[in-house]
């Protein structure tokens, strides 16, 4: 046992004397990207396969899922408090159960003009795996919220608050086969962003 301490010591003192002090961090420039942020998002969501659809308020969006999105056959799950859906939260304990959501609705915490991405935690979908595992996803997302750049994105983001956070941009897709793109080869087949504001 003494043998294993004093190696141990060994290690931890040629560690501690190879230390050159602390560097501070390099300046990240921060560039920016040309346009409107709004615009740039619009139009680099649906580059990716993505829908936007813009709405005057909140409430115009909450009035638009309840014409356009039905329950009649599929499963829905919400996240957002003001529509409600037929599956509920407490049948996600196991993210496996998440498999037969054909519909998710979810809130956007943030949107990126550069790449036409959302920011979304697993508070603000229910749990992630709703989303992922759903056919198609919606996202409420205030206009307010649309930042130009990634660099601007991160300043916002807090990545210790939520155990989960992800950039989505578009439905998933693939284009590893020929170099063909497919659109929703796992994952959901359409992501839709409820621009609101």
């Amino acid at each position: 046992m003494t043998l294993m301490n004093d190696s141990r010591q060994i290690i931890l003192d040629t560690i501690r004397r190879a230390h050159h002090g602390e560097f501070p961090l390099p300046d990240v420039p921060s560039f920016s990207v040309p346009g409107d942020a709004i615009e740039n998002f619009l139009s680099n969501l649906e580059s990716f396969d993505g829908k936007a659809i813009r709405l005057s308020s909140r409430q115009e969006a909450i009035k638009w899922l309840n014409e356009n999105v039905s329950a009649d056959g599929k499963t829905v799950f919400s996240a957002v408090a003001d529509f409600n859906g037929n599956f509920p939260l407490s049948r996600v304990d196991d993210p496996h159960n998440a498999h037969v959501i054909d519909i998710c609705i979810g809130e956007g915490l943030l949107g990126v003009g550069e790449s036409g991405s959302v920011w979304v935690t697993d508070a603000s979908l229910g749990k992630a795996a709703c989303a992922l595992m759903s056919t198609d996803l919606y996202l409420l997302l205030d206009k307010n919220l649309i930042v130009a750049d990634m660099h601007e994105a991160y300043k916002r983001i807090n990545l210790r608050a939520d155990p989960y956070g992800s950039f989505f941009s578009g439905p998933s897709a693939t284009a590893d086969i020929e170099a063909v793109r497919v659109t929703g080869a796992q994952g959901e087949i359409s992501l839709t962003v409820l621009i609101y504001g």
